[in-house]
């Protein structure tokens, strides 16, 4: 069984507690929702949130167990895909109470994680977050969708004048609001001693990121818990507190895993997103492992893959001729992204190894799903083809002299 803890409290300011959560560790689902709304009832439009994650749970567990059995993009996504899902069914459910109850303006956060498998599957909509400590950083695994984080985003704020706003707490996207929600989905795979906290606002507002992972580390989930709820209740209380503290198990793979996020952090395409996009752009990215001798592209093969070596030394020929050697994150066929034109050299593994990759397809249907992070990733990607151009010119230029 997943070790975890879960608290909530109504804090000392508010008279009833609009918060709620889940926790199944034996389907590994957690689930914490921050109701909004007041006299609109926004502990009904929580518990509806509860309820309808409660009730999707076997079927989530389902599609962890089919991650587990055959890890890749597909029966990854296929836990994203359910966790949306479920999203919209609960945001249907809530707005459909609120008409019918005369309790418009009912509405809820919602921030959920599938644990298992050596993995995190989140889901989040509102300004409830997700937090991972890793080897004692706190990274956060969530971007709010608030009034002021948009405006932090933008430059028009800096993060301590968002602190201190009083439209600090107007959320741009909520449960209920709409008959339909675009919640932010990702996975992140679980390295040994990885913390995850899910919590609404009334921990995260009053209790500052440093003194999180201070006290997420301590001891237990139970102890990180209590210790959590006890600083933000000193701290004012200004809020309904609700957290789960889950200690997920490591990826099976965990030393791959580790390269893979390394990887991913330095890739040209992702080095300069936060931790959390580089979680969202999980859902284009696949694995591939390769034997001694392997061919992974050959000349004049058509292809509409880029290829990034995570562990394990490839071979690039032509006509049987090696012009170079790739280890761990170099990268190649990052053109395939753009056109379908012939390979134009061999690429053979020297021994065991694993990559990363990314098909045209993959990210097509990501810039679609998310349009604003993928529009980063084509400015990269097209940066990169522009050096190249640029490269040629200059090599052509001095050809000619």
């Amino acid at each position: 069984m997943i070790r975890h803890a879960a608290l909530t409290d109504e804090g000392k300011r508010r008279d009833h507690n609009e918060d709620a959560f889940l926790a199944l560790p034996d389907q590994g689902v957690f689930i914490v929702a921050d109701g909004v709304g007041g006299r609109a009832c926004g502990e009904v439009a929580s518990a509806l949130t509860i309820e309808t994650f409660q009730d999707a749970a076997p079927r989530l567990h389902t599609a962890l167990q089919g991650y587990a059995e055959r890890p890749g993009r597909r029966t990854r996504n296929a836990v994203l895909e359910l966790l949306d899902e479920t999203c919209q069914m609960a945001s249907r459910r809530v707005y459909e109470a609120a008409e019918s109850e005369s309790r418009r303006g009912m509405t809820t956060t919602v921030v959920g994680a599938v644990v298992g498998a050596g993995s995190i599957f989140l889901c989040h909509v509102g300004d409830s977050r997700a937090y991972l400590l890793r080897e004692g950083e706190l990274l956060q695994l969530t971007d709010d969708h608030s009034m002021v984080n948009e405006l932090v985003r933008t430059g028009q704020m800096s993060y301590e004048e968002a602190r201190r706003s009083r439209y600090r707490n107007v959320i741009t996207r909520a449960i209920g609001l709409q008959p339909t929600v675009q919640p932010d989905v990702a996975a992140v795979e679980v390295l040994p001693g990885d913390r995850l906290v899910l919590c609404s606002d009334g921990l995260s507002d009053p209790v500052p990121s440093t003194d999180l992972a201070r006290l997420l580390g301590r001891g237990s989930p139970a102890a990180a818990g209590d210790s959590l709820m006890q600083e933000a209740l000193d701290n004012g209380g200004p809020d309904n507190i609700t957290l789960v503290v889950v200690d997920p198990d490591a990826s099976p793979q965990a030393e791959a895993a580790a390269a893979r996020a390394e990887v991913m952090a330095q890739l040209f395409l992702f080095e300069d997103l936060p931790f959390h996009a580089r979680a969202r752009v999980g859902r284009m990215v696949n694995e591939r492992f390769v034997s001694p001798n392997e061919v992974v592209i050959g000349k004049g093969d058509a292809g509409n893959t880029m290829y990034v070596v995570v562990q394990g030394e490839l071979e690039v020929s032509i006509d049987g001729v090696t012009i170079s050697r790739m280890g761990p994150g170099d990268h190649f066929g990052e053109l395939a992204l753009v056109d379908a034109q012939p390979r134009s050299a061999t690429v053979t593994s020297r021994g065991f190894g694993s990559l990363i990759t990314i098909d045209r397809q993959a990210l097509d249907e990501f810039c679609r799903r998310e349009p604003e992070l993928g529009n980063r990733v084509l400015w990269k990607l097209l940066g990169t083809v522009s050096q190249r151009l640029r490269n040629t010119s200059s090599q052509l230029a001095a050809i000619k002299k």
